[in-house]
């Protein structure tokens, strides 16, 4: 049995030093018995459920064994990567918010101890505590987050004309600062539109490295993980903040499909700003919005 994550072990095994051979048959599983010319150790790992279990002794080769599983258990990291994702694309208030984070396998271990996966998978009242322990544990130099407002966004949006070509240059705009300060040339990304074309030229055009672009980047990259932690973050933030600046009863609504919600929100505003303030707190080519307007 075997896949990516178990292969990449097999390498951070033997790139340490550490000799390891097949051990006994386990069910759904693959055992490795690991040596190190003093000590040995067990590693048992299940492919469907991406989940490693260390046995033996408590000795330090099983210590060392256990901070290798948990690097790779949920993420193969075995080279420096900077990770992009975004946060508020699909939702009627709030800016655009990019963020990009640069992980090597040194700094990988605190983000997994800390719990960094997905923001989707993780719960809204955890994501300002994980956003604060990225911060905590990833240099300012190696990453960085864009947030796009309302205002700027809405004139930004004027002229592409379209949301991926948009997003295409924010995302270049947040990752050139990060390679620059890092000099790391791996980039991962969620690919956002149809073809990689769009992101890829973006990227060229402000002299960056080729992006390598995945659906679902978020649960393959732990760099990518974080982004979208960062993003979802400071994209929370933005809500509150624009809720208390609108009056609102709390923060801006996430999202676009609650729409007696939305467009309470939308109507509150309009009726304390005029038509022209609701400019500063939503993205105005949803078609909801525009007939709120009276647009087409």
């Amino acid at each position: 049995m075997d896949d990516a994550r178990l292969a990449a072990l097999r390498r951070a095994i033997e790139a340490r030093g550490w000799r390891w051979r097949p051990g006994k048959s386990i069910p759904y599983g693959t055992q490795l018995l690991v040596e190190d010319g003093r000590d040995q150790a067990t590693l048992n790992y299940y492919p469907k459920q991406g989940r490693t279990v260390v046995g033996g002794r408590d000795t330090p080769l099983r210590r060392a064994l256990e901070e290798l599983a948990l690097v790779t258990a949920g993420f193969v990291v075995e080279h420096a990567e900077i990770g992009l994702d975004e946060s508020g694309k699909g939702d009627w208030f709030g800016p655009l918010v990019v963020a990009a984070v640069c992980v090597d396998p040194a700094g990988a271990p605190a983000l997994l101890r800390a719990g960094v996966r997905d923001s989707k998978a993780i719960a809204g009242g955890r994501m300002a505590d994980l956003a604060a322990a990225i911060v905590h544990c990833i240099p300012a130099p190696a990453r960085a987050v864009t947030v796009l407002e309302p205002l700027a966004y809405n004139e930004r949006y004027a002229v592409a004309g379209n949301i991926n070509a948009l997003l295409a240059d924010l995302y270049a705009a947040t990752a050139a600062p990060v390679v620059a300060e890092t000099g790391v040339s791996a980039i991962m990304c969620d690919q956002f539109a149809q073809g990689a074309a769009r992101l890829e030229k973006a990227f060229a055009v402000a002299g960056l490295p080729r992006p390598r672009q995945a659906h679902h980047a978020e649960g393959l990259s732990l760099a990518v993980a974080a982004a979208s932690v960062l993003a979802t973050a400071r994209f929370q933030e933005e809500l509150a903040r624009l809720g208390a600046l609108a009056g609102w009863e709390g923060p801006l609504p996430a999202g676009a499909t609650d729409l007696p919600l939305l467009e309470r929100a939308a109507r509150w505003i309009i009726a304390r700003e005029g038509p022209e303030g609701l400019a500063r707190y939503a993205k105005l080519h949803f078609r909801p919005v525009r007939a709120l307007l009276g647009e087409r």
